[in-house]
Order: structure tokens, then sequence, then C-alpha cells
């Protein structure tokens, strides 16, 4: 398993608020400064889900599990999950879902778990619920 989080640092962002902006919902094993040419890319990485409890604990603190369930799965397949954050809204230390490209201003911050049965990694993120209540909480996958 690797969690793979990157975010692209635009000329007019500080370095330091992009990486402020992903640790407040992932804790990475190594993180790197990444000169793609016509950018630069912040890239965070880690081999245990368990580097995503802060976002686990966050879906359920802003109770906004359906919703993060939607947009997990919208762009996951079998053995990955891949979704996109708002980068603003994570630098003030919340989580907001947005798309690709459009919503989020300076770029969103893409998080992309692979290698791992999708659907459990998503249940444990982001459980169904019923009437805002988690039907069931799992332990991390391995």
């Amino acid at each position: 398993m690797k969690i793979i989080v990157e975010a692209e640092i635009r000329p007019t962002e500080d370095e330091e608020k992009v990486k402020k902006a992903v640790l407040s919902f992932f804790t990475p094993s190594s993180i790197r400064v990444e000169d793609r040419g016509h950018c630069k890319v912040l890239i965070a990485e880690a081999n245990k889900v368990e580097a995503l409890r802060k976002l686990h604990s966050k879906l359920r603190g802003q109770r906004i599990l359906d919703a993060a369930r939607s947009m997990m799965m919208r762009w996951s397949s079998k053995d990955r999950v891949v979704f996109y954050l708002h980068k603003q809204a994570a630098f003030m230390d919340y989580v907001t879902y947005c798309l690709p490209e459009g919503e989020s201003p300076l770029g969103p911050i893409k998080v992309e778990v692979v290698g791992v049965d999708a659907k459990a990694v998503i249940d444990w993120l982001a459980p169904p619920t019923s009437k805002g209540k988690p039907l069931f909480e799992r332990e991390p996958p391995r």
C-alpha cells in the first residue's frame, strides 16, 4: 500500500502554507518538493493507511461522511482510492472535497491510495450513514 498526496505550489503561494494544508489531514513518512519545470509540486507519502487518521477524525467532526464517501467513490477503482481536497480549506483546517479542476482556485490537493482494497479504505474513512450516524465503524485496513 502506498498513499501519495500531491499539491501544486503556485508562484504566488508560500511553500510552507501548502505544506501546512497537507499536514492538516495527513501524517506522511516523507515529504519533498519536486520542480516539474512549469511548476513545483509538494509530494507527501506514507505506506500505512493510519497516515490518514487525521482525515478520518475530521470527517466525523465535520459530519460530512456521506459527501466524503460519494467523492471518494467517484474516481476510485478496485485497488485505488483517489479524491481531491480544496487546498485553501485544508490550510484553514477544514476538509472540503472538490473536483480535479475549477473549484480550488490554487489547485486541489490530490490524494491517492494505491495497492489496496478501495472499498475497505472508503468503508474505514467514510462508512455509509443513516440519519447522519455511521452504520458501522471498521478498523483501518492493513
